[in-house]
């Protein structure tokens, strides 16, 4: 009970004083290519619903990411970074139970092409795919990046990395991040 209690104040005080200040430091976002020109079809037996992810998930990384974080950009707007973080958004549809299922792999790159951290959260929405699913799965996505920045504001390598680093050439790194291999992904 006491572990229970003490995690809960701890959290509470980690997001209120996430909330009071944005961390500092330059972060770029990168999405690959492929999220942006190969659709992924949501399983239902009667309607034939196709997902861009990469708009999107951009559009939820731009709108949650800058609430903890002071700089946050694009990786096409963006020269110089601290950490460039490449994000593999998921998702997937329950017709059975009417769930949106997302998820975000997130890994963080410096200057090198070992990621300093990778994390991985999932998120489940109740909703209708027949009726305006980009509204469930935005909320879908926004709660599992919710998850990723709560992980991100703890992870001490993630931290460290934004105060001490110099900053690196994000261009050259997000053109090599989109080579690399999709994760793997099992529902």
């Amino acid at each position: 009970m006491f572990k229970f209690i003490f995690s809960l104040i701890a959290g509470l005080l980690i997001s209120s004083t996430a909330l009071a200040e944005k961390l500092p430091g330059n972060i770029t976002i990168h999405i690959a290519k492929r999220h942006y020109e190969h659709p992924v079809r949501l399983l239902h037996p009667y309607l034939d619903v196709w997902h861009m992810k990469g708009p999107l998930a951009e559009k939820v990384a731009l709108k949650t990411l800058p609430k903890y974080f002071a700089n946050v950009s694009m990786c096409a707007n963006s020269s110089n970074a601290d950490v460039v973080l490449l994000l593999e958004p998921q998702m997937f549809y329950n017709a059975q139970l009417r769930v949106f299922h997302a998820e975000f792999i997130v890994k963080a790159f410096t200057n090198s092409m070992e990621p300093i951290t990778t994390i991985k959260k999932q998120a489940q929405q109740i909703g209708d795919l027949g009726i305006k699913p980009e509204f469930y799965m935005e909320k879908a996505y926004t709660k599992a990046m919710d998850k990723v920045i709560k992980q991100l504001i703890v992870d001490k390598a993630f931290l460290d990395t934004l105060n001490k680093n110099p900053p690196n050439n994000a261009e050259t790194l997000c053109s090599v991040l989109d080579d690399l291999p999709v994760s793997k992904i099992y529902y």
